[in-house]
């Protein structure tokens, strides 16, 4: 059980040395090839997330878009959001990641900045077409559970992007912010907003497009798999989370 140690050791010195320090020690971690129940568990646990992730994008953007119309691109766009890019920057950062294993920690943060920016992109398109839908048919706006939590996820990605820039901005010039305060503001955000854009996904399922298209049973098994999938990447983000908080109560 010697990779289960190893992964122990660096989860309890994350909390006394410095971002290097702790970045270098993940990435050894990362190499280390140390047969581990634990880990090839999680590492299994990972590759379906992954799988689960590009079989719903797959899905649903061809069910959506199997009859055109504009509002079925809102759809797809929220889902590569958040059941694709958001999911993977998240999972990108675990020591256990098929996809990223053996990656440099500056790597993983180039990688995360760059999905979270396509997911940025996908969720602003998605509001705008939803919005121009509404005003075209003259609907009224954020009037169901699913829209209100969509809008909440929006304001949330906004905030989560404007943290994330400012991160980088004072890592070059310094601004005279605690860079671990503002990691931490970041990562609870992020977590937080995450949460949220996957509920509206959920509820998505049961709004009035989906109503027509698919019965209860089939809208009932897309809501468990895709909450199955944000319920993996929410509980190892939470862990990161956990980690920061503890590690900024401590000072």
């Amino acid at each position: 059980m010697n990779g289960e140690k190893t992964e122990s050791a660096f989860y309890e010195m994350s909390g006394r040395i410095p971002d290097d320090a702790i970045a270098e020690k993940k990435l050894e971690l990362r190499k280390s090839g140390q047969p581990d129940l634990r880990m090839t568990f999680l590492s299994l646990v990972d590759a379906l997330s992954h799988a689960l992730a590009i079989w719903l994008v797959v899905y649903l953007s061809w069910d959506c878009l199997s009859h055109f119309e504009l509002l079925a691109w809102h759809g797809p766009l929220f889902t590569l959001a958040y059941v694709l890019f958001m999911t993977e920057g998240l999972l990108i950062f675990l020591p256990h990641s098929v996809l990223t294993r053996g990656w440099g920690h500056k790597h993983l943060v180039k990688l995360h900045w760059i999905l979270q920016l396509l997911g940025f992109i996908c969720i602003v398109l998605g509001m705008i077409i939803i919005i121009v839908y509404k005003l075209l048919n003259n609907k009224r706006h954020f009037a169901k559970p699913h829209s209100i939590t969509g809008l909440v996820a929006v304001i949330l990605a906004v905030l989560v992007s404007l943290f994330g820039w400012w991160t980088r901005l004072h890592r070059q010039y310094h601004l005279g912010f605690k860079m671990s305060n503002l990691k931490l503001a970041h990562t609870a955000l992020g977590v937080v907003a995450y949460g949220v854009g996957m509920a509206a996904q959920i509820l998505g399922y049961f709004s009035n497009y989906y109503k027509k298209k698919h019965d209860v049973d089939w809208r009932v098994f897309l809501s468990v798999i895709t909450g199955m999938l944000g319920l993996v990447a929410f509980l190892f983000a939470s862990m990161s989370l956990y980690r920061r908080t503890k590690t900024f109560l401590r000072k």
